[in-house]
């Protein structure tokens, strides 16, 4: 009987490899051949996945932006019922901040790909896609907790606020200008402001 291939377990250790490699070489170090000689595979095996190094960039920001929206949907389904608005986009929101772990080594390849890839007009989409569900759910939750008189205008724009200032942090993070407790701290005082302080 043949052997069953494990695609999708393939992909992810090429994806490891890529990492590694961005992160002690940068994206200009990055071709398949390297990228094959450091999984330990053939030439071959990668270009079965990817022929080209924008293919391989594509998967590694959709498959990071899926591990992120995974680890997202897991916080939330540990928290305790009732929980607030508040709690719910804090959860979600401190979950996105990278740390000491593979998420941390993620961050800063993502820095280098996705300078990268925004040089491609056709890549924005990639980039883009979950932003407008993230500022959905962001502003609906801060309308709950308003209640229903609330302007939804001013909620959106506090909700892209939130969202802007996530996306900053993160960068200061890469950029070794922030800490993951520090930017925790500033995400929190932004909530506490949304929302209002002393609420959970």
């Amino acid at each position: 009987m043949p052997k069953q291939v494990d695609h999708a377990a393939r992909r992810l250790d090429l994806l490891d490899a890529l990492w590694r490699i961005t992160r002690s070489d940068g994206w200009d170090a990055i071709s398949l051949r390297k990228v094959a000689a450091e999984a330990g595979v053939s030439m071959g095996m990668v270009q079965h996945y990817f022929t080209t190094k924008d293919e391989m960039l594509r998967f590694a920001i959709e498959e990071m932006a899926e591990d992120t929206r995974r680890r997202c949907r897991e916080r939330v389904a540990e928290l305790t019922e009732p929980h607030t608005p508040r709690l719910l986009v804090q959860t979600v929101l401190t979950e996105m901040i990278p740390r000491a772990s593979r998420r941390q080594t993620e961050a800063v390849g993502a820095a280098v790909w996705i300078r990268r890839f925004t040089l491609r007009p056709e890549s924005w989409a990639v980039l883009n896609n979950g932003a407008a569900d993230l500022k959905a759910f962001v502003t609906e939750q801060i309308l709950l907790s308003r209640g229903s008189d609330a302007p939804t205008a001013d909620a959106a724009r506090d909700a892209g606020g939130l969202i802007a200032l996530l996306d900053g942090l993160i960068v200061n993070i890469v950029a070794g200008q922030q800490t993951a407790e520090s930017a925790t701290d500033i995400l929190e005082a932004q909530l506490d402001y949304v929302f209002g302080a002393g609420t959970t």
